[in-house]
């Protein structure tokens, strides 16, 4: 199954028995690389923002490129312990978010109402977690930290919502 194409995830409920099939174990590594590749993409992005945003939201997009690289490193972590290694090259995605920075920064300034587009595009990650988080089962390690990870994010976007 192509990481892209994880949700519904076809993987067996849990993830740490020691009969878990190979499908079932290459299955739910497909769901968490897809949420991985997520936000190594939309990080890379953000370099991108950062560099060319208006001071006034620079430390928005900042703080939420700080999370995701926390995110990323955390569930690295997490998934490592169970035997999942996580591949950090992203994808092709990244260089379409660094281009829509710089498209949007060309003929529009990267102020206030850029943030719409900024909890947009976040809400895409939410629903990844979403897709990562029905994957897996609820005494898996990774669920809780992805849960954790997801009601974070969620808070930020509510929060750049209520300041647009």
């Amino acid at each position: 199954m192509p990481r892209e194409l994880c949700s519904p995830c076809r993987v067996l409920k849990h993830a740490k028995e020691a009969n878990m099939s190979e499908t079932a174990r290459h299955d739910l590594h497909n769901c968490v690389q897809s949420l991985f590749d997520t936000l190594i993409d939309i990080r890379e992005g953000y370099d991108e923002f950062v560099e060319r945003a208006e001071p006034s939201i620079r430390g928005c997009i900042q703080d939420l490129r700080s999370q995701h690289d926390e995110d990323i490193a955390a569930i690295e972590r997490v998934a490592s312990k169970q035997g999942l290694e996580l591949d950090r090259a992203g994808t092709l995605m990244a260089n379409v978010h660094k281009a829509v920075v710089r498209i949007r920064d060309t003929f529009t300034d990267l102020d206030g109402d850029a943030l719409n587009t900024v909890a947009d595009g976040e809400e895409t990650v939410v629903k990844r977690y979403d897709d990562a988080i029905k994957c897996l089962s609820p005494q898996d390690p990774l669920h809780d930290t992805l849960k954790g990870q997801r009601d974070t994010l969620q808070s930020k976007i509510n929060n750049i919502l209520q300041t647009v």
